[in-house]
């Protein structure tokens, strides 16, 4: 009897909401038939603001590009998406890689949904991708892609302020360390006056462990590197730069390139291969600096005789100008390493390297410009040992203490050695 009564209700809540639908549907009909479509339009408009008065949930959009440039956050929420994509939540994911990649990139495909937790709150997350119109070329982004991405992040509107205060810097703060820990070093050179668009991966495997390198400057080296990544509040309080200078003098073969590739690889700084030459003027010279990344390393290797950078005392550099077409001063470049053109920019690397130290203006390598002088002289014990190390891991051989004392009487470079 009573298995019967519940049947019949049920049946009865069937027919009910099968008539409400029955009825909205002939309602929707008649509406779209005898009203415009602005009135209707209006209606929806209209009863979608009053659902959303009434709900608990807020959404954030975050579209892919603000204006003409990609939106950080929404770069960092793909990245940070990319970690979750293990989540029970998620059905559809996309995987790739490219040559600028050290490991397999993860994302959400779009129209996908996930659901991240932090704090003890939950997160939905969801990609909504919609077509570009091809007659759309208002847009810059637009014409160029086929569709516009962007997330909705909706939560309690409650959480409001964990998301904005905590949440969101949190990815942020995320994704920047992925990016770190995953970063391939670029190597840019000139081209037509400009910095190359096309980024070449540097792939250079040298590292301070394989540096064939005298011991106690190669470790007064990487303390010197430790000190000026950690030393932006130091920067600050003294009214400096953030930037250091070091001078490679030494004679052909004695490893200037190894141990910038060192450095480089050391630091994850991308490397700006100047070669002077290739710059016309001041002007120019101005704006390839400004076009240098912060956390990075400009290079003018074999600065003694690429242009001839006369003494700015002499009258002969004022009656006349550099080589060629190129107008380059020194003057110019003083300013551009050490003077206000400097500031613009944070967490730089400025490298010369010359065989003959003796050639170069005294301004141009005083402290505060190139502020190490790293003199990479000729073979010694210690590098005999490291490049012995290095091509036949051997570490101690009888054989050792005689080459160490020929070694003292004969000038011999470590690249003649590895030779």
């Amino acid at each position: 009897m009573l298995s019967q009564r519940k049947e019949m209700k049920t049946k009865g809540l069937l027919s009910t909401a099968a008539s409400i639908a029955a009825t909205a549907m002939v309602i929707r009909t008649i509406a779209n038939d005898f009203f415009p479509a602005e009135i209707t339009s209006y209606f929806s408009m209209r009863l979608r603001s009053l659902s959303h008065r009434f709900s608990s949930q807020l959404t954030i959009v975050i579209d892919e590009f603000r204006g003409h440039v990609v939106n950080q956050v929404f770069e960092a929420a793909d990245a940070y998406l990319g970690t979750k994509t293990a989540a029970p939540s998620i059905q559809r994911v996309k995987v790739g890689k490219t040559d600028k990649d050290n490991n397999l990139s993860l994302s959400m495909d779009r129209g996908g949904t996930l659901v991240d937790v932090y704090e003890n709150v939950e997160m939905k997350w969801k990609l909504v991708c919609s077509q570009v119109p091809s007659h759309n070329h208002g847009d810059v982004n637009s014409s160029q892609r086929s569709e516009v991405r962007h997330y909705e992040l909706s939560f309690h509107k409650r959480n409001k302020d964990l998301v904005i205060d905590s949440y969101l810097p949190y990815i942020l703060e995320r994704a920047k360390l992925m990016r770190e820990e995953n970063k391939s070093i670029k190597l840019h050179t000139v081209v037509f006056g400009r910095w190359d668009d096309d980024e070449v991966i540097f792939k250079h495997p040298m590292t301070f462990n394989s540096l064939a390198m005298d011991w106690e400057l190669k470790r007064a080296v990487m303390e010197d590197l430790e000190m000026f990544t950690n030393g932006e509040e130091y920067y600050k309080r003294v009214g400096k730069a953030w930037k250091r200078g070091y001078l490679l003098y030494g004679p052909p073969g004695t490893g200037k390139s190894s141990l910038i590739a060192a450095m480089a690889n050391h630091l994850k700084y991308d490397i700006y291969d100047l070669d002077l030459t290739d710059v016309r003027n001041n002007s120019d010279l101005r704006f390839l600096l400004l076009s240098i990344s912060s956390r990075s390393i400009l290079v003018v290797e074999d600065i003694d005789c690429s242009i001839e950078l006369e003494n700015r005392e002499s009258k002969e550099a004022e009656a006349h100008s550099n080589q060629g077409d190129n107008q380059i001063t020194l003057s110019g470049l003083l300013n551009v390493i050490d003077g206000l053109w400097s500031c613009c920019g944070e967490e730089r690397i400025i490298i010369f390297t010359t065989n003959h130290k003796k050639r170069l203006d005294p301004a141009l390598v005083r402290p505060g410009r190139m502020d190490m002088h790293v003199h990479m002289s000729y073979c010694n014990a210690s590098v005999f040992k490291q490049l012995a190390f290095n091509y036949f891991a051997i570490r101690d051989h009888g054989v050792f203490e005689q080459i160490e004392k020929l070694l003292e009487e004969v000038n011999v470079s470590p690249a003649e050695v590895a030779g």
